[in-house]
């Protein structure tokens, strides 16, 4: 039997979680590389990277159904915290953490963060 990738989660705990629920539908599933994001969790988002769910290929459908709300994102309007405008943008990379990518794949140390990240356009405050 086949076997395929439903789903990629950034930690074990929530690719357990995803196991769990279609375990209890009756589709058998297992984890992979759940050691090595647990050792090396600043890689999990890089070069497809974090824990796999697999399901066999003819499960996948049925799979798919029961996680659907996970593979599918919801629309929410992104509120300030600060003053509840709903003028929120999302801000990529900027100079400096470009800058910081660069230098840390020169030296070979993990660069950590340079996640995109909201922004208010109307007080500035930063969305976390």
């Amino acid at each position: 039997m086949k076997t395929q990738i439903l789903i990629t989660c950034n930690n074990a705990i929530e690719a357990n979680l995803i196991k769990g629920r279609l375990e209890v539908e009756g589709v058998q599933s297992f984890t992979t590389s759940e050691n090595i994001s647990n050792l090396i969790p600043m890689y999990n988002n890089m070069l497809g990277g974090g824990v796999q769910v697999m399901v066999f290929e003819e499960d996948l459908e049925c799979a798919k159904r029961i996680i659907q709300d996970k593979l599918e994102p919801q629309s929410h309007k992104m509120i300030c915290g600060n003053c509840s405008s709903e003028n929120v943008e999302l801000k990529g990379l900027n100079r400096n953490k470009l800058i910081t990518a660069l230098l840390s794949i020169l030296v070979f140390v993990p660069f950590g963060n340079i996640r995109s990240e909201y922004y208010c356009k109307d007080c500035g405050w930063k969305l976390s």
